[in-house]
């Protein structure tokens, strides 16, 4: 178990070295930030005003089932009959065609 824990602890050095995590955490947060924008472009309400990486989005089964079809995401609460909240999240290695691809599906909606 010692062995493991110094692994892990090794990880966490570096990840703290020279700035390394905010550097990637910045990726991640601009690419959640660009698909929060594209909702609110369409009107679509979010659960909270969210400045991390991670979005919650209020959309209807109709849209989520749109979007299901190419995206993956997690549902995360029942509003209401009509209104589903799910999370859409980014990490450092979110690609920004991936979130294009997204932004265009949003779009569509």
């Amino acid at each position: 178990m010692l062995a493991k824990g110094r692994l892990l602890g090794i990880q966490f050095l570096e990840l703290f070295s020279n700035n390394l995590y905010m550097t990637i955490a910045r990726h991640a947060v601009r690419q959640a930030m660009r698909i929060k924008e594209a909702f609110a472009a369409k009107g679509i309400a979010m659960l909270v005003d969210s400045p991390t990486n991670q979005q919650f989005v209020i959309l209807t089964p109709a849209q989520i089932a749109a979007l299901n079809e190419e995206f993956l995401f997690s549902i995360w609460a029942t509003i209401d009959s009509e209104h589903i909240a799910v999370r859409f999240c980014t990490s450092w290695a979110t690609k920004t065609e991936s979130v294009d691809r997204l932004i265009e599906a949003i779009n569509r909606l």
